[in-house]
């Protein structure tokens, strides 16, 4: 796993343990620590322990051909899952189980061209709170999310800052860029993740900014601090990401070994919450 950052990847941990052991697997786990080489360390200690398969949540998209090398060598498949990675070399890996990153980002845009359709506003500006420099995550969000957006010609980009998904991060590059530039001329924050967001909404809390009100909030999880947020009104959208792999990478692994193929891509199902729907209906959160 790349690490314990936010209650989300926790419970995606526990989601894949939690399905293994129902299928009675042994499962070595280990915590990266946000670290590439340590993550890279610990899949050379799978390696050396002759495990059967090997699943990892990379943190960044390049840098793992050399250690997926060794394990196709060593006759072990690896199942990638959350984030993507790209490789020189085709056929690394058996596939990669995850949310579609981009279609989340489309969802976020979606909600603001829709939320500003009817709106008589001539310019509307948008602060994006991105995620970590060179995850597939932060990539595709922007890229899902810029891809909708440009639709209306009012909305643009003023500032894209970064919070590498951490809320303490986020909320002092909040704070930082608030107090140089001022917060009067942002219609919409654009947060790559739900940790982020609760840091910047302190921020606005100590500065008088109405969240959800003075600044529409998108956000992205759907942690349980967060829907009670979109119930409270404080956001305004929370496009959720599903941190529930385990069935899929128990399912996946079945397959494998009854000798069924196996598709490149497995996505998972996700959808949206907004103050447009009813937020009553939404289920407990597990995380």
């Amino acid at each position: 796993q790349s690490g314990t950052e936010s209650n989300w990847r926790k419970r995606h941990t526990e989601s894949i343990i939690e399905e293994m052991n129902k299928e009675g697997y042994e499962v070595l786990y280990r915590n990266g620590f946000m670290n590439q080489d340590r993550q890279i360390q610990d899949m050379r200690t799978f390696i050396a322990y002759k495990v059967d398969m090997i699943v990892f949540t990379p943190i960044v998209e390049d840098g793992w051909d050399a250690v997926l090398l060794e394990a196709k060598d060593a006759g072990i498949p690896v199942i990638v899952v959350d984030r993507h990675i790209r490789t020189a070399e085709e056929n690394l890996y058996l596939t990669h189980i995850g949310p579609s990153f981009k279609a989340e980002g489309n969802r976020a845009g979606l909600y603001i061209t829709n939320h500003f359709q009817n709106s008589s506003q001539t310019s509307i500006k948008i602060l994006e709170m991105r995620g970590l420099a060179k995850t597939s995550s932060a990539n595709f969000r922007s890229e899902g999310f810029t891809e909708v957006i440009s639709r209306d010609s009012r909305i643009a980009i003023v500032a894209s800052l970064e919070g590498d998904y951490i809320r303490s991060k986020a909320k002092d590059v909040f704070r930082n860029y608030i107090e140089e530039n001022g917060w009067i001329d942002i219609d919409v924050l654009y947060s790559h993740n739900d940790e982020m967001t609760l840091g910047i909404l302190e921020v606005m809390k100590e500065s008088g900014i109405v969240a959800g009100q003075d600044i529409i909030i998108v956000t992205i999880d759907g942690q349980a601090e967060m829907i009670e947020n979109l119930r409270a009104g404080k956001v305004n959208c929370v496009v959720e990401c599903n941190p529930n792999a385990g069935w899929y990478v128990r399912n996946t692994i079945k397959r494998y070994l009854k000798g069924n193929p196996i598709p490149n891509e497995i996505y998972m199902p996700e959808t949206v919450f907004s103050d447009k729907g009813n937020l009553e209906s939404i289920p407990p959160r597990e995380y």
